[in-house]
């Protein structure tokens, strides 16, 4: 067993600041995000559009993240 000093925190490396990115990327790529900010949306339309761009995030991306942060 070892131990490893952490820096700071740094969003550039956490993953969970890597995913939100990546979601708010798709939210606005897709004009989802200008639908949300300029429409009211019933609370069902609201998690329907976040859950369809969570899915657009594969394994493969969390996977990066992870070599990115130097966790893997």
């Amino acid at each position: 067993m070892w131990c490893e000093f952490l820096l700071p925190y740094s969003p550039d490396f956490n993953q969970i600041e890597l995913a939100f990115s990546a979601m708010k990327y798709h939210l606005c790529r897709s004009g989802d995000y200008v639908c949300m900010v300029m429409t009211e949306m019933t609370d069902e339309e609201l998690y329907v559009t976040l859950l369809r761009v969570l899915y657009v995030i594969t394994p493969q991306d969390a996977y990066g993240w992870y070599m990115h942060c130097r966790y893997v």
